[in-house]
C-alpha cells in the first residue's frame, strides 16, 4: 500500500493562492489560516503530513474558509524523532506561507531570509499573532496556530473579567470553556474531506483484527478435530 495519498477534485474548489486574491482582508486571511491549521492538525493526528506544501496544492472548497483540503499527503514516519521533525516542518512551512501571504511576497520568500529578517514582516501580521509566528519561525516552536489562538483568546477573556471585576458563576465558566474548546477543531468537516485517510486507517485496523481471528479459528478447528479423533 502506498504511503502517498492524493485527493481528487470532488468539490468546487479554488487554490489557496487564488482564494486570497478575492479575500484580502486580515480577518478573512486569519480565518482561513486558522482552518488550514485545524486541517493540518487533523492530518497529523491521523498519521499523515503534507507532501506538497504549496498554495497551489492547498484548496478552499465550496468557497468556505473552513473547508481546507491539502491535496497531497504522505504517511508520517513510525520513528518518533523523525515523526516529530516532520510535524515541526509542516508547522514551520504553514507559518511561512501565512507570513508570505500577509506580506504579499510569498513567491520570493525563503526560510532563511524570513528567519533573519522577521522583524521587517511584523508590520503585515495582525499584532496579536506576531508572538506566534516569531516563536515558530525564529525559535523553532512546534505549536499549532489554532492552539495558540485558543489560548490567547482564553487569556484575553480572563483579563477582561479581571478588569470588569466579574468572576461569573461556575456554570457560566463551564459553558464558556466548552464554547472555546470547540474552536480548536473542525473534525466534522475534516472527517468528510479526508475520508480517504480515515478509510486507510480503518482498513488497517480491520486487518489487525481479522488476522488474529483467523489464526485463532484455525487453532480452534484443529483442537476440535484432535479431540474428535481422540474420542474414536
Amino acid at each position: 500500500m502506498s504511503d502517498v495519498v492524493s485527493f481528487e477534485e470532488k468539490y468546487d474548489s479554488v487554490p489557496l493562492d487564488e482564494w486570497v486574491m478575492t479575500h484580502p482582508s486580515d480577518d478573512d486571511l486569519r480565518n482561513v489560516f486558522l482552518n488550514m491549521d485545524r486541517a493540518l492538525k487533523y492530518i497529523h493526528d491521523h498519521g499523515y503530513c503534507i507532501q506538497a506544501f504549496y498554495p497551489t496544492e492547498i484548496s478552499v472548497l465550496n468557497n468556505e474558509d473552513d473547508h481546507i483540503q491539502f491535496n497531497k499527503l504522505v504517511k508520517l514516519s513510525s520513528d518518533f524523532s523523525t515523526r516529530k521533525n516532520m510535524i515541526k516542518e509542516d508547522i514551520f512551512r504553514s507559518s511561512l506561507i501565512q507570513v508570505g501571504i500577509y506580506s504579499n511576497c510569498l513567491k520570493n520568500l525563503n526560510p532563511d531570509f524570513l528567519k533573519e529578517n522577521f522583524d521587517s514582516f511584523t508590520q503585515f501580521i495582525p499584532s496579536g499573532d506576531v508572538p506566534y509566528y516569531r516563536g515558530v519561525i525564529q525559535r523553532g516552536a512546534s505549536v499549532y496556530f489554532c492552539e495558540y489562538a485558543l489560548e490567547k483568546r482564553n487569556r484575553d477573556l480572563q483579563d477582561l473579567e479581571k478588569q470588569l471585576g466579574e468572576e461569573g458563576s461556575e456554570e457560566e465558566k463551564q459553558l464558556q470553556l466548552t464554547q472555546e474548546n470547540t474552536s480548536i477543531t473542525n473534525d466534522k468537516i475534516n472527517d468528510s474531506i479526508y475520508k480517504q485517510i480515515n478509510g486507510l486507517k480503518d482498513a488497517a485496523f480491520i486487518n489487525a483484527l481479522i488476522i488474529p481471528t483467523i489464526i485463532l479459528t484455525i487453532i480452534l478447528v484443529f483442537a476440535i478435530i484432535s479431540w474428535v479423533i481422540s474420542m474414536i
